[in-house]
């Protein structure tokens, strides 16, 4: 594997440097590779890093290989770190083109390679391609994502490309341990339909003894350019949905969280700072807890009062102090029901940050 031999060069010229330890964590927290040897094998929490202990990703072409730790004390170990993670990852990457390059590319994975390109998307090549493919563009698909830790075989993926259910989808290995699927599907699906229909083609798969680890399903879409924001929400799935090892999971079953995040604390910031002034008396942790609740029963009052143990005058009740205290009409407006869900957002970042000392 590409990962293993460019990291023990990196732990060769680390070990020059009696002050530092550095070893590859997989996706878990464990030590697969390490400096000193005595470590592979322990575990690191890669969520609580402190002065002596840094993680850092270790991605390339979009796929994740583990974390970088560097351990040490030493001041500039955040310095060395920027340094050694920003020198794997662009050799990583230089290797992988490179073996890329020197392997027999199919017009799937041409095609796919042309869709995903961020920096230079050529419509007229594109189009070439497809002509050149016979390849049904008018057609809507959706990214399905599979990585398999074990690494999948290049004869079951060329079977699955010959089999009626891919002709008209699109099939590609990015790694050889990752697989990226567009598959093609009927219009105007409502979702179940829709996750019946992708159900039948993975157990085909599975039949073909293609499987993987975990299985992620972007957005359906329709025009060509479109194609790597499916892809891009299935790594989102990835990156974002930790529960999801051995499981089916749809993006569309996340829209909510999806957008959420796309909303930074930085840009609703002023927003923020107004509603906090006029809420400053207010229970935050409480105002959580009720808005996630109208959330989950659809703003529904009856149900959330329930959910709550609450009595139904005494939720009303609370609502209109809301109401009252941010301006906004949360039972009777959209508007103000989302802008509602957003305050909460906002102060469970808040309520985050200020627990761990940070002034806004």
């Amino acid at each position: 594997m590409i990962i293993d031999s460019v990291f023990k060069e990196f732990i060769n010229v680390v070990r020059e440097n009696k002050n530092y330890t550095i070893g590859l964590l997989n996706g878990e927290g464990d030590v697969v590779d390490c400096s000193d040897a005595a470590l592979i094998g322990a575990h690191r929490d890669i969520g609580s890093p402190d002065s002596c202990n840094l993680y850092y990703p270790v991605k390339a072409k979009n796929f994740d290989y583990g974390y970088l730790w560097l351990s040490g004390r030493d001041e500039n170990l955040g310095l060395m770190g920027n340094l050694i993670s920003d020198s794997l990852n662009i050799r990583l990457t230089y290797e992988i083109t490179q073996s890329t390059l020197k392997q027999n590319i199919t017009e799937d994975d041409r095609l796919v390679k042309l869709l995903l390109d961020e920096e230079s998307f050529d419509m007229n090549r594109i189009l070439g391609l497809i002509e050149e493919m016979g390849f049904d563009q008018t057609r809507s698909r959706v990214a399905i994502y599979i990585v398999n830790e074990q690494g999948f075989d290049n004869r079951k993926i060329a079977k699955l490309k010959l089999m009626p259910e891919g002709e008209d989808s699109l099939c590609s290995l990015l790694s050889r341990y990752a697989l990226l699927i567009f598959k093609a599907v009927p219009e105007n699906m409502e979702n179940q339909q829709m996750k019946s229909h992708i159900g039948k083609f993975l157990r085909m798969l599975k039949d073909l003894d293609v499987t993987g680890d975990g299985y992620w399903i972007g957005s359906v879409q329709r025009k060509l350019r479109n194609y790597k924001e499916s892809y891009r929400h299935c790594l989102w799935l990835k990156d974002n949905e930790k529960e999801s090892r051995d499981r089916i999971v749809w993006f569309m079953d996340f829209l909510y969280d999806y957008f959420m995040s796309e909303i930074k604390l930085n840009d609703v910031r002023d927003v923020f700072d107004y509603y906090h002034d006029f809420g400053k008396d207010t229970d935050i942790d409480e105002l959580i807890q009720i808005a996630d609740s109208l959330l989950s029963n659809n703003f529904n009052i009856s149900q959330t009062a329930e959910s709550l143990y609450l009595h139904k005058n005494t939720l009303v009740y609370k609502l209109k102090k809301y109401e009252e205290s941010f301006h906004i009409d949360i039972r009777g407006d959209f508007k103000g029901r989302f802008l509602f869900v957003l305050i909460s957002a906002s102060l469970k970042e808040y309520r985050k940050r200020r627990r761990v000392g940070e002034e806004l």
